[in-house]
């Protein structure tokens, strides 16, 4: 029934009208919930509506809620348009997701690779110019699917009155929004030619830890298959969910600060006041509006209890696991006013027991590779995270692979700055000519780029045909078996070897042993919890 040539496609709610661009079927803008607003606001997706006629679905729809910076504060791409704006409006009505498919007839069951993005679960869109998924699409025989998703203020508001009237839990929608476009993408993806029983949903920073929490999570059991979790372990991790009864507190406070008296009054509240006031209250509450206000929790439902102890028990889902980060996540010192001499002053105060071993582990010959070697120290660290899950799913016979990207940009600057957060999407969805220091950054590619784009496809392509990364001449990739068996991604890539995994046991028993918090956020330091 469907005219696939055409990019003609009928899911469940109706027809859609796409395009082709590169032997791939591009479709924008398809509603996978009922929009989100008046009555619906604060409250778990619903089903979207049917339609008659054909759809367009040619362009994107609106990214969600956020904070906008103004546009002359934003790098420009070539055609000058600033690289951090989504192509598109931002409003409430949001909950939208966009398919490219090389796939030549619909019944050709390719795999699906569900992308969630970044930016903190406070910020981002899937029609960001990175994300495009053409470059994936065109290149390896797979759908690609990008989504919105609510976030921040909407997407995590909580209240007790919320969760009375919701049976016992609020918050979370976001994640509730990831769950829908799940369930859409597997009730429909067969008609883009997509394989229902093949999809593996990846998220990078914020949607790494929303990946994350799908992982956990006993509301998604049966859905999808695999995960690939990208820069942001929530084991260990710099996110980690709390108590809902803080959200709900928050809530609580930030109905009192704009003077409204119930939930049903906040529904009919004007979407950008009730966000402008809610930036305002951050800042009452020294809280910067790009960083964490309403945000996951434990809600006992989506996520019934502590992300470790769920973890920790086993109780997570069977899924394959893709997971890893870079090698230098984010700066850590300012590399211009730094040295030798503060660099191993900080080794000394910061790891006072083994200030010799990482004085040996993190060699530097001056301020620019001290500072370097600081953001490697805590993206070390934070690597530990993914070695946790990793050892938690091969305990339990589970299929898991552990990455460490120490890919650099071939320039001055990437030998300088190394791999930082963000630097496998470039080379993951194919778009050429991107991500010095930020994948939105114009970098002219070379020839090493290419092949480890070719690479990096290769990996990620197998990973979600087969659950298995390996296969086509590639460098061959371990199954988490033993402690650290990790690759480390990079123009010579191989398994990190035993000899050079000094320095994750150490981080490891510290991390293991509970008796310290790990400050992650500048320069990484181990403080005994009785202080």
């Amino acid at each position: 029934m469907t005219d696939f040539e055409n990019a003609k496609v009928k899911v469940k709610q109706g027809w859609l009208q796409g395009y082709a661009e590169e032997n791939v079927k591009i479709f924008k803008g398809i509603p996978y919930a009922a929009p989100p607003v008046g009555a619906r606001r604060f409250k778990k997706p619903e089903d979207p509506e049917c339609w008659r006629g054909v759809r367009k679905a040619t362009q994107y729809s609106a990214a969600a809620v956020q904070h906008v910076m103004e546009m002359a504060d934003m790098p420009a791409n070539v055609h000058g348009v600033p690289q951090f704006m989504a192509p598109s409006q931002y409003e409430e009505d949001c909950l939208y997701l966009n398919v490219w498919t090389p796939a030549a007839e619909p019944d050709a069951k390719l795999p699906v690779f569900v992308w969630i993005h970044g930016g903190g679960m406070v910020a981002g869109s899937g029609c960001e110019v990175v994300c495009d998924g053409i470059g994936f699409a065109k290149r390896k025989d797979i759908v690609v699917v990008t989504i919105n998703y609510r976030l921040g203020f909407y997407g995590f508001f909580a209240h007790p009155d919320l969760t009375a009237e919701a049976g016992g839990t609020s918050g979370n929608y976001a994640l509730y929004d990831m769950r829908k476009a799940c369930q859409w993408v597997k009730e429909n993806i067969a008609a883009f030619g997509g394989d229902p029983d093949r999809i593996t949903v990846a998220g990078q920073s914020g949607g790494a830890a929303g990946t994350g929490a799908l992982h956990a999570s006993p509301l998604m059991k049966g859905i999808i298959n695999r995960v690939s979790i990208e820069s942001g372990p929530i084991y260990w991790g710099f996110m980690q969910p709390g108590p809902r009864e803080n959200m709900e507190k928050l809530g609580v406070e930030y109905m009192e600060y704009i003077g409204c008296k119930s939930i049903a009054e906040l529904r009919t509240r004007d979407t950008w006041e009730l966000f402008d006031k809610y930036e305002e209250f951050q800042r009452s509450k020294g809280i910067d509006p790009m960083g964490f206000g309403f945000t996951f929790c434990v809600d006992g439902e989506f996520i019934p209890k502590p992300y470790s102890e769920i973890m920790d028990a086993g109780e997570f889902n069977d899924f394959d696991v893709l997971m890893g980060s870079c090698a230098q996540e984010f700066p850590a010192v300012d590399a211009s006013k730094y040295s030798v001499e503060e660099f191993h002053k900080y080794l000394e105060e910061a790891f006072p027991d083994n200030a010799d071993n990482m004085k040996k582990w993190y060699p530097a010959t001056n301020g620019i590779e001290a500072a370097k070697q600081v953001s490697t120290i805590a993206s070390d660290i934070m690597l530990l995270g993914s070695a946790k899950i990793g050892e938690l799913c091969a305990g339990r016979g589970r299929n898991a692979y552990i990455w460490l990207m120490s890919k650099e940009n071939e320039t001055e600057r990437g030998r300088n700055e190394g791999s930082p957060h963000c630097a496998e999407m470039p080379y993951v969805f194919g778009r050429v000519d991107s991500g010095e220091r930020n994948p939105f950054f114009p970098y002219h590619w070379v020839g090493a780029d290419y092949d480890f784009m070719e690479l990096i496809q290769g990996y990620w392509y197998s990973f979600a045909a087969t659950g298995d990364p390996n296969g086509d001449g590639r460098p061959a990739w371990k199954k988490y078996a033993d402690k650290f068996d990790i690759i480390n991604l990079n123009n010579n890539t191989a398994m990190i070897p035993a000899s050079e995994q000094a320095k994750y046991n150490y981080y490891y028993d510290k991390l293991q042993s509970n008796d310290f918090v790990i400050t992650l956020f500048g320069a990484p330091r181990f403080t005994p919890k009785n202080k």
